[in-house]
């Protein structure tokens, strides 16, 4: 009999393929790439057409071996690696290593590991695909010719050992900028008034609160308290008449399906999933998920790297007949919403979906670990929502004239608006289970999905776009009601809360977290689908960045120092357009519009220029300065020098004389802190300094006593009394916890959370701590398991917690604020205490370990303010 050898990249995908193929069939694994370039400067002849030298990768011989002997009892093979650019180049590197005169090869595509997707696949092979493989190899050649030529740049000028990359440098370069604008920035003051109203005469009926939106017929702007006042007292004694009403239908359309950028971004928001776990996690439930059917694992989503948002007849066949059948016909819109993917798409691929709507998440939630569950319950309910109606609102907008009655007043009319709407029609927020905000739903507000009546008609739009133009539209919000019944020229009194002055001042630019990141990288088209994870992995690895309490990126003062020194350098890698454009010419290479030698060689001459000027500039790094410290080896003075690891003193007599003294400053935190804890080792008093890694406990007596400790959290561990701090994994890309400070003690406490414990009681069990989960909206939340107390904080601006670094003050105040007013919300497991199985490989850090482990004190908050 035939045998068929079919060769994919991961074991755990192979055995949910082999279940569907059968006898007939043998099915391996390559365990990703086979071959690549080798760690050597002569890897890329660049001189004979960029010509590569591949070698097979150190561990993979033995794989090789496998795949070899496997396709020698074979009559066909099928090279099923992923569908993409380097699924291409593993097929390509595996076809050269088992060539066979004899041997059919063919290439076959699986975008969903289902009986129908792989007997597609099957069924429908072709030829290696020279261009992808090309467009691949042009990629790895210019990240490698940048990747060595630059890290010896940034070597020379700043710190032997850096590395910088080709798209990386670009993504830090878009943080550090971040960064300099929110240093830059400069609060301006603004105020916003508003006035409670209700009719003047009977009936009588609901007051509302309507906005300050323009004085004199035009837009108006307080600046400041003096003429906040003046506006205030117009308004107290002044007449007010309804001038205008509108009410209108308003509908909300479904966004798109997921692509990759989509779902990182919404898996970070909401999930607190980082970039390479989001896509971890979709790896995982694309390859096969056993659900104890069948026989073996079922692919549960289509392929997870595209930007297509294309999906097949029959997905949404099914999606339409699931949707009238759980939520009713009419949330079936009469034809299929088509939604156009973006310009650059590559529509090989389909949307991420899940390969039946028929398996319902909650039906399968007992086969899945919890990440995976609520990754493929976001999948699924935004594939479902993308095939349903609009949400439809009745909405009321009410502008109203303000006349002041005062002798001389500072206005002589004002208009303030109001506007409310109530939801008519869930549509397709009848699926999203209280998510309030869905990535890329804008491009589909505008008219981007097309059937159904999921774009606004034309008297909407219009509609929209004159309230937009009116004066001082931006100033009103809805209002999530409806507003009481008037009537154009009706009058209306002043009613409790009655003028409302309300002071604010202008907040800088966010900085960036990986939803955010991810996000301004698709929009200026750099890098793709394959690569968001990487680049934002890549970057954080170098300690170019810093994840800050709430996942926020802060750049290092290395980090921007690789970029100043790059910036200057005039480096074309360096510029956001031109990657983008290198981008859209690697997609060029993959559709075989240009050739590979082509774009490769034109890089290469005006990159050489570039490099050859750079070289010749001056060192990045700041220069040395004398300071009034005396060296306490051999009495000279001493330097402030930086070097990669932060600021340190250096005798001025180096390198006859080597002392150093470190001054942990590296990111110009503020001073060192004093703390009542003694150190363990020879008695002193220690304080709390910031290094490169965050803020650690150090010893006063240093440098005779080098003991460093991590800063305690002020909460007792619940197991042993022993403090709670901060670990931080020693492996690169694992996830902080927070675990006792006795994990390496006699006793070899275990206890861990993962959420950041608060020295304050719980005011709905009593538990004497809760934990702070970080995210988009961050959220208090008790570690005891069915209590469900949460509340939401807010980091205070420019604020630092207790003396001790705790916190504890403000976040009393916010807890207090719920007490037994606290909802009686549904009982939530609060993520505590990940059993002890569970514990990632970490090593927690000693009483002496590096302050690299140090914790940081947790920030002040404060209860959010709503705007009135």
């Amino acid at each position: 009999m035939a045998k068929t050898l079919v060769i994919v990249e991961s074991p755990a995908k192979a055995k949910t393929i082999k279940k569907y193929l059968g006898n007939g069939y043998e099915v391996f694994a390559s365990k990703g790439h086979v071959k690549d370039l080798p760690k050597k400067q002569n890897a890329v002849d660049v001189l004979n057409d960029f010509a590569e030298t591949y070698e097979v990768i150190e561990g993979k011989e033995k794989v090789l071996e496998e795949l070899k002997s496997a396709a020698k009892k074979a009559d066909e093979v099928l090279l099923a690696t992923d569908p993409d650019r380097e699924g291409e180049a593993i097929a390509f590197h595996i076809s050269e290593e088992i060539k066979n005169p004899r041997l059919k090869v063919a290439r076959v595509e699986f975008h969903e590991i289902t009986k129908k997707g792989v007997d597609h696949g099957v069924h429908n092979p072709r030829k290696l695909d020279e261009n992808l493989y090309d467009a691949q190899r042009a990629r790895r050649v210019l990240d490698r010719i940048v990747g060595y030529d630059v890290s010896a740049l940034v070597w020379s000028k700043l710190a032997f050992g850096l590395s910088a990359g080709r798209v990386q440098s670009v993504a830090l370069r878009l943080i550090v900028d971040r960064e300099r604008e929110i240093e830059a920035f400069v609060p301006e003051e603004y105020w916003n008034i508003a006035v409670g109203l209700t009719a003047a005469s009977p009936p009588t009926r609901a007051p509302f609160v309507a906005k300050l939106a323009a004085a004199d017929g035009k837009k108006l702007e307080v600046t400041n308290g003096e003429v906040a006042a003046k506006v205030r007292a117009d308004l107290e004694t002044a007449r007010f008449r309804v001038a205008k009403v509108v009410r209108r239908e308003q509908k909300r359309n479904p966004p798109a399906p997921y692509t990759t950028s989509k779902l990182q971004q919404d898996a970070t928001n909401y999930l607190h999933f980082g970039a390479k776990r989001t896509m971890q996690i979709a790896q995982a439930l694309y390859e096969g998920i056993d659900l104890k059917r069948d026989g073996g694992p079922v692919g549960l989503i289509t392929y997870m790297r595209t930007d297509s948002t294309r999906v097949s007849d029959d997905a949404i066949a099914e999606v339409r007949g699931v949707v009238a059948k759980r939520y009713g016909k009419e949330f079936v819109p009469e034809r299929p919403n088509v939604y156009k993917s973006k310009k650059n798409a590559q529509d090989a691929h389909e949307a991420i979906r899940p390969t039946s709507v028929e398996i319902h998440p909650d039906s399968i939630k007992k086969y899945l670990k919890d990440e995976q569950y609520k990754l493929y319950k976001l999948i699924w309910n935004r594939f479902v929502a993308s095939q349903m109606n609009p949400a439809v609102y009745d909405r009321t907008t009410v502008e109203i004239d303000a006349t002041p009655t005062v002798a001389a007043p500072a206005y002589r009319s004002y208009l303030a608006r109001a506007s409310g709407r109530i939801l008519k029609f869930a549509g397709w927020l009848q699926v999203t289970e209280g998510q309030q905000e869905f990535a890329g739903e804008e491009e589909s507000a505008g008219g981007a999905a097309e059937g159904g009546g999921a774009a606004p008609t034309p008297a909407e739009a219009s509609a929209a776009e004159a309230e937009r133009a009116a004066p001082g539209a931006a100033a009103e919000e809805d209002s999530e009601a409806l507003l009481p019944d008037m009537k154009e020229g009706e009058a209306l009194a002043v009613s409790p809360p009655g003028v409302i002055t309300d002071q604010k001042f202008t907040q800088p630019p966010p900085r960036y977290n990986e939803g955010s990141l991810v996000r301004e990288l698709e929009k200026r088209g750099i890098g793709r689908p394959s690569t968001y994870a990487e680049i934002i992995s890549k970057v954080q690895q170098r300690a170019y960045v810093e994840k800050r309490e709430g996942g926020a990126f802060q750049p290092t003062l290395l980090g921007k120092f690789v970029v100043d020194g790059l910036v200057r350098s005039n480096l074309d890698i360096m510029d956001p357009n031109f990657t983008a454009q290198m981008e859209e010419e690697l997609d060029a290479v993959g559709a075989g519009n240009l050739k590979r030698e082509q774009l490769l060689k034109r890089f290469y001459k005006k990159f050489r220029e570039q490099l050859d000027k750079s070289k010749k500039l001056a060192p990045w790094k700041p220069e040395a300065e004398k300071t009034d410290l005396v060296c306490d080896e051999c009495g000279s003075m001493m330097l402030k020098k930086w070097g990669k690891n932060g600021w340190f003193l250096s005798c001025e007599r180096y390198p006859k004389c080597k002392a150093t003294r470190d001054l942990s400053d590296a990111r110009g935190s503020a001073a060192v802190r004093e703390t009542d804890i003694s150190c363990d080792k020879c008695g002193k008093p220690m304080i709390i300094k910031t290094g490169r890694f965050g803020d650690f406990l150090s010893c006063t007596g240093y440098p005779t006593c080098k003991n460093t400790r991590p800063v305690p959290l002020g909460v007792a561990c619940p197991n042993c009394g022993g403090d709670l701090i901060e670990i931080r994994p020693r492996k690169k890309g694992g996830r902080t916890f927070y675990g006792c400070s006795n994990w390496n003690a006699e006793q070899k406490c275990d206890f861990k959370l993962w959420q950041k414990p608060v020295p304050v009681p719980c005011p709905q069990c009593g538990a004497k701590f809760v934990t702070r989960t970080a995210g988009k909206k961050a959220m208090l939340v008790c570690a005891t398991k069915d209590c469900g107390f949460k509340q939401e904080i807010v980091e205070g601006e420019g604020e630092d917690g207790a003396a001790d670094g705790s916190g504890a003050p403000d976040l009393a105040s916010v807890v207090a604020s719920a007490g037994a007013a606290a909802p009686a919300a549904r009982p939530e497991p609060a993520g505590a205490a990940p059993a002890a199985a569970e514990r990632p490989e970490a090593a927690a850090p000693s009483p002496g370990a590096t302050k690299g482990a140090a914790e940081k004190p947790a920030r002040a908050v404060r209860a959010r303010r709503t705007a009135s």
